[in-house]
């Protein structure tokens, strides 16, 4: 049963934040940094706590905290019979400069679970995929993570076509979403730019 799907671009930090397992980031943070803000002098110049960016499908993301700043860029698919409420999302970011990027994808929590369950993130209908293994479960959503090499990276950078999430659903028929490359690489050279 193959599901159509348009790609859209939303903020995704809640799932970036909740696969790098700080779901209180943002609140933790930020009374901190309001207080530093209020604490600034006249004249002063301060950042803002949220920064978004669009390329093409992708947007870009980064979150200040209080001496840490997280960036990354996501895309939210969403159906296209007008279901305004998304069906999968992708985030590719890091935590620190020292770490290897992450894939995060969200899908409904109607999937098939046990060994090698997880959503595939292929380049077309003919690649296999990388498969991104479920890692939680939550009554919002199943989030499959795997670490992104740079061969990877710089093949999706150079993909233009469009690509294809696949899983098992809980009764084992498979779906397959198709998501966009437009912006990718992009948005990409935004994330690499971070420090």
């Amino acid at each position: 049963m193959d599901t159509l799907v348009k790609p859209t671009i939303t903020s995704l930090t809640v799932l970036f934040a909740l696969a790098l397992g700080a779901p209180a980031f943002a609140q933790a943070q930020r009374p901190a940094a309001n207080a530093q803000a209020s604490q600034a002098g006249p004249g002063s110049v301060s950042q803002p706590d949220n920064t978004t960016a669009s390329y093409g499908d992708w947007t870009y993301r980064c979150q200040q905290g209080v001496g840490t700043r997280v960036c990354e860029m996501v895309q939210t698919l969403v159906t296209n019979q007008g279901q305004r409420a998304p069906v999968a999302l992708i985030a590719i970011g890091r935590p620190s400069r020292n770490e290897p990027y992450k894939l995060v994808i969200q899908v409904a929590p109607n999937v098939t679970l046990g060994n090698n369950a997880g959503v595939r993130a292929a380049l077309g209908e003919k690649d296999e995929g990388t498969l991104a293994p479920f890692q939680r479960c939550l009554p919002g959503g199943c989030f499959g993570e795997v670490n992104l090499t740079e061969d990877l990276l710089k093949r999706w950078r150079a993909y233009s076509e469009a690509g294809q999430l696949r899983y098992l659903d809980a009764a084992g028929r498979p779906v397959a979403l198709p998501f966009s490359f437009r912006g990718f690489a992009a948005a990409a050279d935004a994330l690499a730019r971070e420090p």
